[in-house]
């Protein structure tokens, strides 16, 4: 099926420079004709591009430019003539001519189009799951979440659900736990840049979009105080995704920061106002929370200019994997450094809810959907809990986890409290009825969690060497049986879980120390 106005499509087309292809030559995209670097004659010709929408056919330009710097001119001519069957599905054509979100249908509309050379929707996939990454408004992360499980032809790999995935899907509680570990560590160390650091932890916590990231602006964030002036509690403001018929920042989803997301959320705050000082960008009106080093120029005197100095959804993206870059978790499910984007985060935050019994209704209003059939597809993950966790797999999977982010140290003496007898974390040994100490606390401020079970998840806790770290090791992997073998649910099976791989990540150190010492 031949959209009607696709001659009209190339109209939208402006220059792209010149790119480079795999090998790093130069592809002239001034015009709408790229000609690659082939011995065939592999030309992308844009002029026919059956594409309407603005949006849509900025994604399919932006696609192409990464598929010409990454894959062979063959495959990139390929690619680019199997998007462009996107105009068989009339569901597409009505979304393209209606400039609206491009539906779950389109894919099946496609298959059944293209009987024969199935192959070719394996590409439009590629396509998708790309834009709605990079956020551009027409591709919705969930659509692309359900499309990533329908089996396509031609697709030699025959892609995995979605939700076992371990490059694209939902991270697992072991991934999130050491993400998160690393990423309060590096805020105490200062590793990260205000703006990464902010971003991560609003992506982990609301599971947004990068358009509704990109979009923020400073004043969206309530700071409630109580009787005494002091700041009580946090919101933020939301902005909604974009409808059909509404503008940018029409609307709002009031989410309630805790105080640790908070306050990076105010140092990010407190460094744009640094940095708008020395800027020659400052436009006093418009505070993007996420703002970009320099103007648009583009859009800077057209009907978007309030967002010239707003970073671009593309460019928060960059901003998300830059962060966990430098965080350098690995996971423990591919043994290479974790690669997250908003939507794996978003993902990650929907399955979740999930499986804390959020109803259906309230994870569609937390991920801004109005209708419920597009959040099914989080009921359906089989859960990534760990079944049996035995001490074996705990001392396997310790490290990989990251989940201790203390420092071990000799004994007290090395410790950072370690002359006052109250920094002296201990347990119980059971067998001889007696009371062993494991550690010192590093803290000057009161710690109201329970001890010694929350220390090893707390980066201020310092185990001591010589330490029985085992026995609380036992004992609750032990209780972990217990509440399994009672039939308990999952979440209460696995409560203590991370605790476990703490301990089990403190031992390994500790043996690994002293294989070294021994040397």
């Amino acid at each position: 099926m031949m959209n009607p106005n696709s001659k009209q499509a190339h109209a939208g087309y402006r220059s792209q420079g010149v790119i480079y292809d795999l090998d790093n030559l130069p592809v002239d995209a001034t015009t709408q004709k790229w000609r690659l670097n082939s011995v065939g004659n592999h030309v992308l010709n844009w002029a026919g591009v059956p594409f309407t929408s603005p949006s849509i056919l900025d994604a399919a330009i932006g696609f192409m430019k990464s598929v010409v710097a990454t894959q062979a001119p063959v495959s990139a001519f390929n690619t680019f003539h199997a998007i462009q069957t996107l105009d068989r599905s009339p569901a597409f054509v009505d979304a393209d001519e209606s400039d609206d979100v491009i539906p779950l249908v389109a894919f099946t509309e496609l298959l059944l189009a293209d009987a024969n050379d199935t192959w070719r929707t394996h590409y439009v996939r590629q396509f998708y799951n790309w834009a709605a990454d990079w956020g551009y408004p027409n591709f919705s992360a969930e659509v692309a979440f359900e499309a990533n499980q329908m089996r396509i032809g031609g697709n030699e790999k025959g892609r995995a659900v979605l939700s076992a995935d371990p490059e694209a899907g939902p991270l697992t509680d072991l991934e999130i736990t050491g993400l998160l570990n690393a990423l309060k560590a590096a805020e105490d160390s200062g590793s990260l840049n205000p703006d990464e650091a902010a971003a991560l932890w609003l992506s982990i916590a609301l599971g947004p979009n990068s358009v509704q990231m990109s979009t923020l602006r400073e004043e969206d964030l309530k700071i409630f105080k109580d009787d005494g002036g002091k700041p009580a509690f946090f919101h933020m403001d939301v902005p909604r995704m974009k409808k059909a018929g509404l503008g940018l920042r029409a609307g709002f989803r009031r989410r309630p920061l805790n105080t640790q997301i908070a306050a990076s959320v105010l140092r990010l705050i407190h460094h744009n106002a640094r940095m708008r000082k020395s800027s020659k960008h400052v436009r006093e009106k418009i505070r993007p929370m996420f703002p970009r080093p320099a103007v648009r120029h583009s859009i800077e005197d057209g009907p978007m200019a309030d967002y010239a100095t707003h970073m671009t959804p593309p460019e928060f993206t960059r901003l998300i994997a830059s962060a966990v870059d430098k965080l350098s978790v690995i996971s423990h499910r591919t043994g290479r450094p974790l690669k997250v984007t908003t939507r794996r985060l978003r993902y990650t935050f929907a399955t979740r809810l999930v499986r804390e019994g959020v109803s259906k209704r309230e994870v569609a209003d937390l991920l801004d959907h109005s209708d419920l059939q597009n959040v099914q597809v989080y009921f359906d993950i089989k859960s990534d809990i760990v079944d049996n966790l035995d001490k074996a797999m705990a001392m396997t999977l310790g490290p990989l986890a990251q989940a201790f982010m203390g420092k071990v140290v000799q004994g007290s003496d090395q410790a950072t409290r370690g002359t006052d007898p109250t920094s002296k974390v201990a347990t119980i040994d059971k067998e001889r009825n007696a009371i062993r100490e494991v550690g010192s606390c590093g803290s000057f401020s009161f710690c109201r969690l329970m001890a010694p079970i929350a220390c090893y998840t707390c980066k201020d806790f310092q185990p001591w060497m010589d330490a029985p770290h085992h026995l609380l090791l036992d004992d609750l992997l032990k209780d972990r049986e217990r509440k399994q073998k009672a039939g308990m649910d999952a979440r209460m099976v696995s409560i203590a879980d991370s605790t476990i791989l703490a301990i089990a990540d403190v031992i390994n150190r500790i043996e690994e120390a002293t294989r070294e010492a021994g040397k």
